[in-house]
């Protein structure tokens, strides 16, 4: 009877249906971010999309928060091919590749429109042959708005409002330096650490755009006031492994490339719709929004000082010009 009852066991766990077997592939996904981000569109759509394509063979896993570690941590493990994937501020790429910082220069794009043509097309490939010298390649930017400039002390209206005040910025040479020339006193912190900096007063101030700063629920720490400042777009390229990419067979890579599409293409529609909405919830929580006065002075200063400063820290002037070029932007004459 003991074998008889085995052998029935046996039978019914090979005869059981697929959803109880293990998935054949799993892949991990690091996010800074928390879930209700721009992040965590990308990090749900790509894992939905991977599961249902995949029929279920690949199964994506999302870690948020930096709960795998902070971003320069998960780029390097991506790089070693010990994970997958991860979606990481693109300032923190820049160590790896330095071309990457051209995104980070001040006042690059005008609107919207233009950063969705300049990641995608050619300028998307550009970006990409930059990254996988790196160890790396893009499967989606991550659109989370302009860099919005909050802090505790004051309404932000002109440009000698920022003066003296402590602003929590990336690990970026050039908003360290875009900061600077506007007089103000900028501090590189973790992202992990921000909010702790925050509301220990540590630092005054940060720039995150509507949605990520609702998710990260600075409001409670001590950050009163919000001024939109367009000077830089906060991109969050989702990255993948090329150790861990080359490995997949050529229909998995073509997966994992369709999957990064509707992953962009979903955070993108969130972005235009959820943008206006986390503004108006910021301003019921007591948050008070301020528009610039002399927004020309912030450009001018910032071209001025930081592009010819840092061309060569992102390539130099020709790369510059080239990515340009790639979106239908003027040439660049220092």
């Amino acid at each position: 009877m003991v074998r008889f009852f085995l052998f029935l066991m046996t039978a019914f766990l090979l005869s059981a249906p697929s959803v109880w077997a293990a998935p054949k592939t799993v892949l991990k996904i690091a996010l800074g971010d928390p879930e209700g981000s721009e992040m965590g569109i990308v990090g749900e759509m790509f894992k939905k999309y991977v599961a249902e394509k995949s029929n279920g063979e690949i199964e994506v896993q999302t870690f948020y928060s930096g709960s795998l570690g902070d971003e320069t941590e998960t780029i390097h493990n991506v790089r070693r091919g010990t994970l997958a994937l991860s979606c990481v501020g693109i300032a923190n790429t820049v160590p790896f590749v330095k071309q990457l910082g051209i995104l980070n220069l001040p006042y690059l794009f005008e609107n919207l429109d233009e950063v969705v043509k300049a990641t995608n097309g050619k300028s998307a490939e550009i970006l990409n042959t930059y990254a996988e010298k790196a160890g790396f390649r893009v499967l989606a930017w991550t659109y989370t708005g302009f860099r919005y400039i909050s802090n505790s002390k004051r309404p932000i209206t002109k440009m000698a409002d920022i003066k003296g005040l402590k602003i929590r910025v990336p690990q970026s040479t050039v908003l360290l330096a875009t900061y600077k020339a506007w007089d103000a006193s900028p501090v590189f912190i973790p992202w992990s650490e921000t909010f702790v900096a925050l509301q220990d007063g540590v630092v005054d101030g940060q720039c995150y755009g509507y949605i990520g700063f609702r998710a990260m629920k600075f409001q409670k720490a001590r950050q009163k006031y919000i001024t939109e400042v367009h000077h830089v777009y906060q991109l969050q390229p989702l990255i993948m492994s090329e150790r861990v990419f080359q490995k997949m067979t050529p229909e998995q890579r073509q997966l994992m490339i369709d999957a990064g599409k509707a992953a962009q293409e979903a955070v993108l529609a969130y972005q235009k719709e959820e943008s206006a909405k986390a503004k108006e919830d910021l301003i019921e929580a007591g948050v008070k929004i301020s528009m610039l006065e002399d927004e020309s002075v912030w450009k001018k200063t910032a071209m001025e000082e930081v592009w010819p400063k840092l061309a060569d820290f992102v390539g130099g002037k020709d790369t510059i010009n080239a990515y340009l070029a790639s979106f239908g932007k003027p040439e660049w004459k220092p």
